[in-house]
C-alpha cells in the first residue's frame, strides 16, 4: 500500500460519521433530514463537525454554524446555483436584473417596503442588506444586528419571499430598469472593457467570454417582466438553493423556522444541469490579443489551458495545490527582489495556476504589470523567471522560508478559530463549490502536518516543472496605453525569443539571524495605574514612554497593538507634506540597518510580526494584530524601525518607479479626477490637503525626509497600546526591554498650534472638473463646510442627519428616478484641525441627467431642512447604529482605538463612556436643529466631474 493510500485511510478514519454528529448536536425537528457535510462523499479529508448540514424534502439544503463572534450578530445567506452562465442570448443580464427585483415587491411585501422593513429592524441598506450575481451563483445577504428569534423569523420570511414570491411587476421592472442601467454605466470603464476582451481572447465561445453578469444594454433596455418571470420560475427552485445561518443561534430552533418558512416551497422537478462547464479549444497555439486605451496600465498575461478533469478535495489534490502555491510565492518574491535591486520597470507580477477549470482543464501562466511601454523588456524577465524554476527548481532556503510561513499560518488558524468572526464561516459556506469540503482549523493543521513531509525542494520543483514545463505555446494578451510597434505576431515572437535563451540557476542566499534583541537596560516603570471603569492599565516608564494595556477574551491568541509618536503631517513642513506618503512607502521597504527587506521577510516567515511605519495626520506610528507569542518580536521589530531604519536607495527607486503612470492616470475616471481636484479647490491649494506636483514626489529622498523629521522619532512623546489575549506582566516586560530601554523622550508636548490652523476657500459654487473616462459617466459631489468634532452631540446629530439624507436620496434618485446606482451622504468632523468639518452628498450618473440629479438633491435637502422628515425616517436612520452598540464594546478594534490614546487624550475616554447614552437621547428635533445650523442657507461647493470632451 502506497503512502497516499495510507494517508487517505487515516483521513477517512477522522471523518465524523453521521451518528457521531448526531451525538454532538441535538436531534433535528420533524421535517428535515441531517446530512453529511457538503461534498464529503467525494473527499478523503475530515469535515468540520461544528457545522450542521441538512435538507428539506423539497431539496433545499441548509447549513448552520453556531458562533459567538460577534456576540449578537446573526448572518443569514441564501444562494442559488444560478447566474449569467444560464442565460440565453436574449436573456443576458436578466439573472442580475432578477436579483434587483427581490427588493421591488413580493406576494407579502409591497414594492418599496422590503428595504424599509429591514431598516426598521436595524439593518443598513448596502452594508447589512445586499445581494450579488455571478456567472454561476446569485446570493442574498442579511446581517442581523442581534440574535432575536423574532428578527431571525423576519429574515427567513424575507428570504422565502425572495425565493418564490417575487412579483416582477411590469411597472416595477420599468422603474428598476434605470437603476440596472446605471450600474452597468458605472462599471463600464476601460478596465472593465479590458477584462471582457481578455476573457474573450482566452475563453472564446464560453460563458466566461459572452455571459458577463451585468448583461448587454440591448437586452436590459427591452427585457420584459414576462421574460424575467419565466427565468425566475425556472431557476429559483429549492433543489438549486441553500441557506446558511451563522451566529449565536439555537440550531434546532433555526431548523424549525426553516421548515416553517420553506417546507411548502415547490420545485419544478426538472433536471437543470451544471452551469460551470465549458469547452475551449486548447490548440489555439500562440494566439495574440491586444487592448489599447490611453488610460490603461500596461499588463501582459500569458496563459495556456491543459486537458484536465474534476479535482475533488482530497489529500493528493491538497498536496499538489500546496506545492504549486509555494512555488508561486517564491517566484513572486524573486521577481520583486530583482525589480528592487536592478530598478526594472516592473510594477508587479507572478504565476497563476488552477485545476478543475470548467471541469475539463488546468490553467497555467503568468502575468506582469509594468511601466508604460515596458512589455518587451518584461516579457523575457517573467518568462525566464518561470523557466528558471522549471529547469532549476528552488533553493533549500526558499522552501524553508515557505514551510515556516505555513507552519505559522496553520498554527494561527487553530489558535484563532474559537473567536473567528461569523462572516468568515458565512463566506466559506456561501461560496463553497461542488468539490471542496470545509474542515476545521485543527483538521486543517492535521492535514498540513501530513502533507509537510512531502514538501521538499525536489518535490516542489518537480511539481512545478510537471505543469509549467508544458507552457510552450500559450495565448498571450497585452493591455497597453499605446499600441504602436505591437505587430500581429509580436507577442508570441517575443515569447519564443525568450525561450531560446538559457537560464542560470537561482542564487543561493545566506540565512541570517535576527539582529535586534538588545536595546539596552530594560526601562523602569515609574507609574502604574488602572482606569477602573474601563479596566485599562496605564504605565509610564522612566524614559517617558507610555503604555496602555487592555486584556480581553474577544479574540483568542490575538493581540492588537499600536505605537504612536506625536507629529505626523503636523510635524512636516507645510510645503513638504508629500513626504508623508513618501515615508509610508519607503521607510518599511528600506529594511533595517542590519537586514535588507528580503532578508527580513525570511526572518519573519515563522511569525505574525510584521514591519511597518506610517505618517498620519498627527502621529508617526505603526499598528497591527499578532499572535500572542509574537509580542516580543513585534516590539523589537518596531523599535528597530524607529532607531535603525535601512534607508536603502532601492526603496526610493521602487517608490519613484510607478509615479509617472499614477500621475498620468489621475484623471482616468470621474472619481479619480474629483479626488484630486476637491482638496485643491476647497483649500486654495493648501499643500496639506492637495496633491503636490509630480516633480515634488520624484525629488523626495531619505536626506530630505530626515531633515524634515529632525529628532521627532527619537524624542517626541510615545504612547503604546496592547489589547487582547495578553499577559500584562509579560507585555510590560516586552515593552520595557525595547521602547522602555530607549533614550529619554520629551516630557513636554509640542502643540503644533500653527500647523493645526486651516481655512476654507471662498470659492463656493459650481466647479466642473474634466475627466478622461467614459463619455457617459459623471461623478457628482456637493460639500458644505461645518465644524470640528469637539462637541460629541453635534457630531452624532450630523451623523444621524447624514443617514436620514442618504435614505431619502436613495429613495428619490435610485428608486423613483432610476438616475443612479448609489448615493452617499456623510458627515466628517476633524479631531485634529479646529473648526474643520464637512457634510457631503456624492453620487454618479450620466452627464445628460445632471440637471435631474441636482434638482432631486435640492428638493430632498430642502424638504429635510424644512422638517418634512418623519419619525419613521429618523428611526430607520439611527436604528443600525443603536443596534451596533450591542457588540461595540466586545471588539478589540474598539478598545485599541481607545487605548491608543488613553493617557494623552482623556477627553476620548469620557466621550467613549458617554457615547451610547448620548446617541440614544438624540431626538429628531435636535438633529434637525443641528443640521439647520450648519447647512440651512449656507453656500456649498458643487463638483461635477464631466467628460473632458464634453462642451
Amino acid at each position: 500500500m502506497g503512502i497516499f493510500q495510507k494517508l487517505a485511510i487515516l483521513a477517512l478514519a477522522l471523518l465524523a460519521p453521521l451518528s457521531a454528529l448526531a451525538a454532538k448536536h441535538p436531534a433535528p425537528p420533524a421535517g428535515v433530514t441531517r446530512t453529511a457535510p457538503w461534498n464529503s462523499d467525494k473527499s478523503d479529508l475530515p469535515a468540520d463537525d461544528s457545522i450542521i448540514y441538512g435538507v428539506l424534502p423539497n431539496g433545499l439544503r441548509y447549513a448552520i454554524r453556531p458562533n459567538n463572534r460577534p456576540q449578537n450578530q446573526v448572518l443569514v445567506r441564501m444562494a442559488f446555483d444560478f447566474g449569467s452562465a444560464a442565460e440565453a442570448e436574449d436573456e443576458q443580464g436578466l439573472a442580475h436584473f432578477i436579483e434587483h427585483m427581490a427588493f421591488n415587491g413580493t406576494t407579502n411585501v409591497p414594492e418599496g417596503e422590503m428595504v424599509k422593513m429591514l431598516e426598521r429592524l436595524g439593518l443598513k441598506f448596502g452594508a447589512d442588506t445586499n445581494a450579488s450575481t455571478g456567472f454561476t451563483m446569485t446570493d442574498y445577504r442579511l446581517d442581523l444586528p442581534k440574535a432575536d428569534p423574532a428578527l431571525i423569523e423576519r429574515a427567513l420570511f424575507l428570504m422565502r419571499e425572495t425565493a418564490s414570491e417575487m412579483l416582477i411587476d411590469p411597472e416595477a421592472v420599468d422603474r428598476e430598469r434605470g437603476v440596472v442601467l446605471a450600474e452597468m454605466r458605472q462599471r463600464d470603464n476601460f478596465q472593465y472593457q479590458r477584462d471582457r476582451m481578455q476573457f474573450r481572447h482566452f475563453y472564446p465561445g464560453t460563458w466566461l467570454a459572452d455571459r458577463w453578469p451585468i448583461g448587454t444594454r440591448e437586452v436590459l433596455e427591452k427585457a420584459s417582466a414576462a421574460q424575467m418571470q419565466a427565468l425566475y420560475r425556472r431557476w429559483y427552485v429549492p433543489d438549486r438553493a441553500r441557506l446558511v445561518i451563522v451566529g449565536p443561534v439555537d440550531p434546532v430552533a433555526i431548523e424549525r423556522e426553516i421548515v416553517s418558512k420553506f417546507a411548502s416551497w415547490k420545485g419544478s422537478g426538472k433536471a437543470l444541469g451544471q452551469l460551470d462547464r465549458c469547452s475551449v479549444d486548447t490548440g489555439r497555439i500562440g494566439a495574440q490579443g491586444l487592448f489599447v486605451h490611453p488610460q490603461i496600465n500596461e499588463q501582459l498575461t500569458v496563459q495556456q489551458l491543459l486537458p484536465d478533469g474534476p479535482r475533488p478535495d482530497t489529500f493528493e489534490t491538497n498536496l499538489m495545490a500546496m506545492k504549486m502555491s509555494i512555488a508561486a510565492t517564491i517566484i513572486s518574491n524573486r521577481l520583486a527582489r530583482r525589480a528592487r535591486i536592478e530598478d526594472l520597470p516592473l510594477l508587479g507580477g507572478g504565476t497563476s495556476f488552477e485545476t478543475g477549470f470548467c471541469d475539463s482543464y488546468a490553467r497555467i501562466g503568468f502575468s506582469i504589470t509594468g511601466k508604460d511601454g515596458s512589455w518587451q523588456k518584461l516579457m523575457p524577465i517573467a518568462e525566464q523567471a518561470v523557466r528558471q524554476a522549471v529547469e532549476h527548481g528552488f533553493t533549500e532556503a526558499e522552501i524553508a522560508e515557505q514551510l515556516q510561513r505555513l507552519d505559522r499560518a496553520f498554527e494561527n488558524d487553530v489558535q484563532s478559530e474559537p473567536t473567528r468572526p461569523s462572516g468568515y464561516f458565512a463566506g466559506l459556506l456561501t461560496r463553497l463549490d461542488d468539490e471542496n469540503v470545509i474542515s476545521s482549523a485543527v483538521q486543517g493543521q492535521m492535514i498540513w502536518r501530513q502533507i509537510r513531509p512531502f514538501i521538499t525542494t525536489g518535490s516542489v520543483g518537480a511539481e512545478f516543472a510537471k505543469w509549467f514545463g508544458r507552457l510552450d505555446n500559450p495565448a498571450i494578451f497585452l493591455s497597453t496605453p499605446k499600441g504602436e510597434g505591437v505587430g500581429e505576431t509580436a507577442l508570441p515572437a517575443a515569447f519564443a525569443a525568450s525561450r531560446a535563451l538559457a537560464v542560470a540557476p537561482p542564487e543561493q542566499r545566506e540565512t541570517q539571524s535576527w539582529a535586534y534583541t538588545d536595546f539596552g537596560a530594560a526601562g523602569e516603570v515609574v507609574e502604574d495605574k488602572r482606569i477602573a471603569d474601563l479596566d485599562i492599565r496605564t504605565i509610564r516608564f522612566a524614559n517617558g514612554v507610555l503604555l496602555n494595556l487592555k486584556k480581553t477574551d474577544f479574540e483568542k491568541d490575538r493581540i492588537r497593538w499600536s505605537v504612536r509618536v506625536d507629529g505626523g503631517s503636523l510635524h512636516l513642513p507645510r510645503e513638504q507634506q508629500y513626504l508623508a506618503s513618501f515615508m509610508d512607502s519607503v521607510w518599511t521597504n528600506g529594511g533595517l540597518g542590519k537586514h535588507q527587506i528580503d532578508d527580513l521577510r525570511a526572518l519573519l516567515a515563522g511569525s505574525t510580526a510584521a514591519p511597518g511605519l506610517f505618517a498620519s495626520e498627527d502621529v508617526f506610528g505603526a499598528s497591527g494584530a499578532i499572535a500572542s507569542k509574537a509580542l516580543d518580536l513585534q516590539m523589537q521589530l518596531t523599535a528597530a524601525y524607529l532607531t535603525d531604519p535601512g534607508k536603502r536607495e532601492e526603496a526610493v527607486r521602487q517608490y519613484r518607479r510607478g509615479l509617472p503612470e499614477w500621475f498620468a492616470r489621475r484623471e482616468a475616471t470621474p472619481q479619480a479626477a474629483l479626488g484630486v481636484a476637491i482638496g485643491r479647490i476647497m483649500t486654495d491649494s493648501d499643500p496639506r490637503f492637495s496633491l503636490a506636483p509630480q516633480e515634488a514626489y520624484e525629488s523626495a529622498d531619505f536626506a530630505m525626509l530626515e531633515a524634515a523629521l529632525g529628532d521627532a522619532l527619537r524624542t517626541n512623546r510615545m504612547e503604546i497600546a496592547l489589547v487582547g489575549d495578553l499577559d500584562e506582566e509579560a507585555a510590560i516586560a516586552a515593552v520595557a526591554r525595547t521602547f522602555g530601554a530607549l533614550p529619554k523622550r520629551n516630557d513636554s508636548v509640542h502643540p503644533y498650534s500653527d500647523a493645526r490652523q486651516t481655512r476654507w476657500s471662498d470659492a463656493t459654487g459650481v466647479h466642473e472638473i474634466p475627466h478622461k473616462g467614459e463619455p457617459n459617466q459623471l461623478s457628482w459631489r456637493r460639500i458644505w463646510t461645518t465644524t470640528d468634532a469637539s462637541d460629541q452631540r453635534t457630531e452624532q446629530a450630523m451623523m444621524v442627519f447624514a443617514a436620514m439624507a442618504q435614505i431619502r436620496l436613495i429613495e428619490e434618485l435610485r428608486e423613483r428616478l432610476g438616475k443612479t446606482y448609489g448615493v452617499f451622504a456623510g458627515s466628517s468632523m476633524s479631531r485634529i484641525y479646529p473648526g474643520r468639518g464637512t457634510f457631503t452628498i456624492s453620487t454618479d450618473g450620466d452627464p445628460k441627467d445632471l440637471a435631474d440629479i441636482e434638482a432631486a438633491v435640492d428638493t430632498v435637502m430642502a424638504e429635510m431642512l424644512d422638517n418634512v422628515a418623519t419619525d419613521d425616517l429618523f428611526e430607520r436612520a439611527r436604528k443600525p447604529t443603536l443596534q451596533a452598540y450591542a457588540d461595540w464594546k466586545r471588539q478589540n478594534g474598539t478598545w485599541l482605538d481607545l487605548a491608543a490614546r488613553a493617557q494623552t487624550d482623556p477627553d476620548m475616554l469620557q466621550r467613549f463612556r458617554d457615547s451610547e447614552a448620548q446617541f440614544q437621547s438624540l431626538t429628531a428635533e435636535e438633529v434637525l436643529g443641528v443640521a439647520r445650523r450648519w447647512l440651512l442657507g449656507k453656500q456649498a461647493f458643487t463638483f461635477r466631474a464631466l467628460p473632458a470632451a464634453m462642451p
